[in-house]
């Protein structure tokens, strides 16, 4: 029987999406960056915006969530925590976090584990709902956190060091990890652009929210992630590939966008020169580039993205996008969720979480999904 391709109705994302996607988890953090955040919420003064803080791809570690949080706390923005890893809060209650959120800021860590668990507990279709419905909540993250609000990533969701288990029994008993990650401004895992030694296991595909239209890579993990990626790139020839340095953020404000970075006297490194060129060993300043296949479906183009926009002439909804279901299935035995699930959890119900009805593209397009896909780990002939 030949292999059933999963389609996906392209539809045109809306043109007032706000949010501010960063190549490192700790990025947004930071005293030069924290107002840019805030100025997507209209409110001017930090004690009327509330921040929502999903730390699932980190697997709810406290450390985390200080090190991703400190400075909008000491703003006087109020920071709600939404842990479900280990526990499933009951819906009522995950929906009244996500309802008063100006802002949904999530962490680095695990992207595919963190699609899975949303998914079971419904918390994606309420994400989706407040950040894609009339209050436009601000979509805000760095690496798996800016990965997930994307059509989908180039994930290192299969490295054992970002398990659960290994995650977890690593940390001790007062909340601090014994090992840097990625998601670390001083990470020693890739964060400066060296590839990690002896990698053993695969990059995937992971499939985001897809809210932005775009494959999101992390750009300044090493020169091995960036020739995967560009495989990834021409076996996915319909999406428009979005690399953004760990250092640099891409935010989009409504119909335009713009590039975002540190101060200069920060001096942190990036992949762009002077004269625009790509710096491999990360010599030059924090910037982002932009990839797409060209027609003939075997040459990819490359460049630098533009300092600002209109999101309409840099991005496109991918059409016909084949998840990686082989190695999603080995991840996800590998890095199981096996959190508690609440049987209040209603499911895929026809009553918004407004109180409204859910629309009927949105009933159409769930019902368009088929489990019978084709996989995109299959090498090109």
């Amino acid at each position: 029987m030949p292999q059933r391709r999963l389609e996906r109705r392209p539809k045109q994302p809306p043109t007032n999406l706000r949010g501010i996607f960063a190549g490192c988890g700790t990025l947004l953090n930071r005293t030069d960056m924290v107002p840019h955040v805030l100025g997507l919420t209209g409110k001017s003064n930090p004690h009327d915006v509330t921040l929502v803080y999903l730390g699932t791809p980190s697997y709810d570690l406290p450390e985390k969530r200080i090190a991703q949080t400190s400075h909008y706390v000491e703003l006087g923005c109020t920071v709600l925590s939404l842990d479900v890893v280990t526990v499933a809060p009951p819906t009522s209650r995950m929906r009244e976090i996500i309802d008063v959120a100006d802002v949904i800021l999530v962490s680095g860590g695990n992207t595919h584990f963190a699609m899975g668990r949303w998914s079971r507990l419904g918390l994606d279709s309420m994400m989706r709902e407040a950040c894609l419905g009339p209050r436009r909540v601000v979509m805000a993250g760095g690496s798996a956190g800016a990965i997930c609000w994307f059509s989908g990533g180039h994930s290192d969701s299969m490295d054992p060091d970002s398990y659960k288990d290994a995650k977890l029994g690593r940390s001790s008993s007062h909340g601090s990890s014994s090992e840097p990650d990625i998601d670390d401004a001083d990470s020693g895992r890739g964060g400066n652009g060296e590839d990690v030694d002896a990698k053993e296991w695969d990059y995937i595909r992971v499939d985001g929210l897809g809210f932005v239209p775009g494959l999101c890579c992390n750009a300044s993990n090493g020169i091995l992630r960036a020739k995967d990626f560009d495989d990834m790139m021409l076996r996915h020839p319909t999406e428009v590939g979005i690399c953004i340095d760990h250092n640099a953020a891409f935010m989009i404000d409504r119909s335009t966008y713009r590039v975002l970075r540190p101060h200069e006297d920060a001096g942190l490194p990036g992949s762009v020169m002077d004269d625009g060129s790509f710096s491999e060993d990360r010599i030059g300043k924090p910037g982002v580039w932009i990839k797409e296949v060209l027609g003939d479906k075997d040459a990819l183009r490359a460049w630098l993205c533009p300092e600002s926009g209109k999101i309409d002439e840099l991005l496109r909804v991918p059409e016909n996008i084949m998840p990686s279901v082989r190695h999603m299935k080995v991840a996800t035995i590998s890095n199981p969720d096996d959190g508690p699930l609440r049987a209040s959890y209603p499911g895929f119900m026809t009553k918004s979480f407004f109180g409204g009805i859910v629309s009927k593209d949105y009933l159409d397009a769930l019902l368009e999904e088929d489990d019978a896909v084709v996989d995109d780990d299959n090498p090109r002939e």
